[in-house]
């Protein structure tokens, strides 16, 4: 078996039960994480005596960079704790090619991948979750609408401007239905946002990378500001006999890294054509 297909086959049964995990538990198990990093990188060393040792150097350079996107994502709140792991164990399997040549690209369009996967697939996830809750969402989304009237008004009279505009310019008009349609989409998130994924969670219940979505404040003084909690915020909401929080909770988004290594793998031929077509 070549070194490339067992890890393939690696990556993809990781993925598989990292998926599962996170739709039933919206956890990913530190040890599925870590045993990833090191099995990726345990592969090439031991492929590298045959390879070549620019094997190694192929998936320590990919380790390296997902290491630091991991960081930045985590520490800017973007990702979970288990996302950001995951991510490493991807950048050791799918490596940056040296020498430098075509295939040192390929972690970039799996990030690429990911990004649009993640994009589709979040925006069907959070449909479906608005269609189950809808009995929660439309009078949640109607207050909404109800709070923003002058908005709604401005957005009204600067669609009249641009359409009677768009009579003689076409992109005005592209300009208009993009305006209204970014506008009511983010109204509609935010509506699905505070009625199906904020919540009150005992403090008992927390493990770390919850999102705590509000600043707990005692006494007038911020005891944890919101943000994703770690082991010692926790334990700091435990010591002041803070019973609930209020947590944002997320979209399991480890299956979209699943769907994006699948185009990467079985789609590798025309996936730049389309993420170069979509992003222009």
């Amino acid at each position: 078996m070549t070194a490339e297909l067992l890890l393939l086959i690696l990556t993809v049964l990781v993925l598989l039960i990292a998926s599962y995990s996170d739709l039933k538990t919206k956890e990913v198990p530190d040890w599925l994480s870590y045993g990833f990093v090191f099995a990726a990188v345990g592969v090439r060393a031991i492929y590298s005596f045959q390879n070549g040792w620019y094997f190694l150097i192929t998936g320590l350079l990919g380790l390296a960079i997902a290491y630091l996107l991991a960081l930045l994502f985590y520490y800017t709140h973007q990702w979970g704790g288990g996302d950001s792991k995951l991510l490493m164990g991807m950048g050791a399997a799918i490596g940056i090619a040296y020498p430098f040549n075509s295939s040192s690209f390929t972690l970039l369009w799996f990030l690429l991948s990911l990004l649009l996967s993640g994009a589709v697939y979040g925006l069907i996830w959070l449909l479906i979750v608005a269609l189950k809750r809808r009995s929660c969402l439309m009078p949640e989304l109607r207050n909404l609408l109800g709070r923003h009237k002058n908005i709604h008004l401005s957005v009204g009279f600067a669609s009249l401007l641009l359409f009677s505009g768009g009579m003689f310019v076409n992109a005005l008009l592209y300009i208009l239905v993009l305006m209204a349609a970014l506008y009511y989409l983010l109204l509609f998130l935010v509506a699905v946002q505070y009625c199906c994924f904020v919540s009150e969670r005992e403090t008992g219940a927390l493990v770390e990378g919850d999102w705590l979505a509000e600043d707990v404040i005692v006494h007038g003084k911020t005891i944890v500001k919101k943000k994703t909690l770690h082991k010692e915020d926790i334990q700091k909401l435990r010591d002041k006999n803070i019973s609930s929080v209020t947590i944002k909770e997320g979209i399991p988004f480890v299956p979209s890294f699943l769907i994006a290594y699948l185009l990467l793998v079985f789609g590798k031929n025309f996936l730049p054509v389309i993420i170069e077509s979509v992003l222009g």
